[in-house]
């Protein structure tokens, strides 16, 4: 499945960008992303994070859904335990993504359970909307601008994701963060 994923992600991404006129030095420049890494995307040999797919989707005006395989849904979705809802971005990465709302003509917004690991990478981010997130297990620092909130289980925060910002684990196991965004992502 994962594998499915990182490859109709790359595939969708190669098509939209040669849709728009645009070279991967293009793209680049507009995503602060390298191009060398936009090609291995494309090729499906390197797995995007949420949050790069985000980015470039909003640079060649769509949103993420045209990254992922889709299925037709109704109005109601239920979750279940296991299935084609358990994400890994990237093969032998400290984080998965849980979709919880459905993939929807047009959602309003995206909810998503993340686990990430204690080592995983603090990158830095910007994007348009707003991000909810409770803590449901773990503990976290978000860096938004320059203040600094220290969350564990059972806090909260709701905030513009404009701002740059960045979020790392500070516990010694992993922290679990349900995450409610706007616009969707999916």
């Amino acid at each position: 499945m994962v594998d499915e994923v990182i490859e109709t992600a790359g595939r969708q991404l190669r098509l939209l960008r040669q849709s728009r006129g645009l070279t991967l030095a293009e793209l680049a420049g507009h995503t602060g992303l390298s191009d060398g890494y936009l090609s291995s995307v494309e090729r499906g040999t390197t797995s995007p994070s949420l949050s790069s797919l985000a980015t470039i989707a909003a640079v060649l005006g769509s949103d993420m859904s045209v990254f992922f395989p889709t299925t037709t849904r109704g109005h109601v979705h239920v979750h279940r335990a296991a299935g084609e809802d358990h994400l890994r971005i990237a093969a032998g990465s400290n984080e998965t993504y849980t979709i919880l709302s459905a993939r929807s003509v047009a959602p309003n917004f995206t909810g998503l359970i993340e686990d990430i690991g204690p080592a995983a990478e603090d990158t830095t981010y910007s994007f348009f909307g707003e991000r909810f997130l409770v803590m449901l297990t773990g503990a976290i620092e978000l860096q938004i601008d320059t203040t600094t909130y220290r969350l564990g289980a059972g806090q909260m925060i709701h905030y513009s994701a404009h701002p740059n910002h960045r979020l790392r684990v500070v516990s010694d196991h992993p922290a679990q963060i349900l995450w409610v965004v706007t616009p969707a992502l999916l």
